[in-house]
């Protein structure tokens, strides 16, 4: 079976690797370089709380609790190094304490690792870190976060290695059409590639590939800003995520620290953002002084494209051989979505947990509106003789 892979950020790099090693003849194709877009401009955070207390479907619920496994699994196939379990430390606003309390209750009963410890003790803990001496704090042990370009370059050179081909700087024009299938795509620089399925991994751009197709699939496209110092020393802040009520940081491979600032609670696409860096930067320093004689080194925006209902995974049945993977996430989500997709593609499964991420959730049937009145449901009209 030939695949073409649209898009080499997280979500389709871990598919393409996915499917050619389960033997699929696979072409990935990317407009510019892997792990330009959101995967680089993401915080890449592996958390399990406080997401494993929300209500999901049941689908969701069921993935989302093999999310960890699936990257300790991938640490072993493919080698360390670029994924960091160095836990995460939350505290909300005084507003939000009562419900991250009970959050951290219901996670444990679902079993994640997670403690909850006063001022004290989390000072004593955390180096360089200064909280309210009234506050709570939860502690989440098997979480942290993803060199996100470190893991996707491994991942295309294993794909490489097996046998798989990446097309760079190579956009994708046109999807070939054969009936109502989609058998290929043509592209500006490498011409005509047929296969027998394409998979729309293009994040943001997901509604522009879908729409050439013929798909209608929409998309949320929400900006959220990094920020990243220059480097700090590593004794001096803490070495785990810090989950704050306004902001969350985590140590960056630059030897720097990665800010993300949200300006509120725990949402489901992280808050608005800040009115500058430098500003931001000053913020987090109240927390974490070595940061108050640092510098901003380079700020980026990732566009993260948030599809309505949750993630989207599949092929509409009336445009077979165009699936999509498209998804909020993309890089905690990557290594499931690229398991999934390859058990449905090459393997012939319909797996049940992805019920609802169906793309057909965006279409509804044409109401039935009923036969319009014509003359034989008229009253009978008497006619003049």
């Amino acid at each position: 079976m030939r695949v073409v892979v649209v898009g080499a950020g997280s979500i389709g790099a871990h598919v393409a690797y996915r499917l050619r090693e389960h033997g699929a003849d696979v072409v990935l194709v990317e407009s510019g370089a892997p792990a330009q877009g959101t995967s680089s401009s993401s915080f890449a955070w592996l958390s399990s709380f406080p997401q494993m207390s929300w209500t999901e479907e049941a689908g969701r619920a069921a993935l989302r609790r093999t999310v960890h496994q699936r990257f300790h699994e991938l640490a072993d196939e493919l080698g360390g190094g670029w994924v960091h379990w160095v836990g995460t430390l939350t505290w909300g606003a005084p507003a939000e304490r009562a419900a991250l309390h009970d959050a951290a209750l219901v996670c444990r009963e679902r079993g994640v690792d997670v403690a909850i410890l006063d001022a004290a003790t989390t000072t004593g803990r955390m180096r360089g870190l200064l909280v309210e001496p009234d506050g709570e704090f939860i502690f989440e042990q098997d979480s942290g976060w993803v060199d996100a370009p470190a893991l996707i370059e491994r991942l295309i050179a294993r794909f490489q290695d097996l046998g798989g081909t990446l097309l760079r700087d190579t956009r994708v024009v046109a999807l070939l059409r054969s009936g109502d299938a989609v058998s290929g795509v043509v592209t500006d620089r490498a011409g005509t590639i047929e296969a027998d399925a394409v998979v729309n991994a293009t994040g943001s751009w997901g509604s522009h590939l879908a729409a050439l197709g013929g798909a209608a699939i929409p998309l949320d496209l929400v900006p959220g800003l990094m920020i990243y110092t220059d480097r700090v020393d590593p004794a001096t802040v803490p070495s785990c995520v810090i989950d704050a009520p306004t902001w969350l940081s985590r140590p960056d491979p630059s030897g720097g620290v990665a800010i993300h600032w949200r300006g509120e609670g725990m949402t489901s696409v992280h808050g608005g953002n800040g009115w500058s860096a430098e500003r931001i930067l000053a913020d987090v320093a109240r927390s974490l002084p070595a940061l108050a004689s640092s510098r901003v080194a380079r700020t980026s925006v990732g566009i993260r494209p948030i599809p309505p209902g949750g993630p989207v995974v599949g092929a509409l049945p009336w445009t077979p051989g165009l699936y999509h993977v498209l998804s909020h996430g993309g890089i905690g989500w990557g290594p499931v979505w690229g398991d999934l997709a390859a058990r449905e593609l090459l393997h012939g499964e319909t797996v049940p947990e992805l019920a609802a991420a169906r793309p057909e959730r965006f279409y509804h049937q044409t109401p039935e509106i009923g036969r319009f009145a014509d003359d034989a449901e008229q009253p009978p009209v008497a006619v003049a003789l």
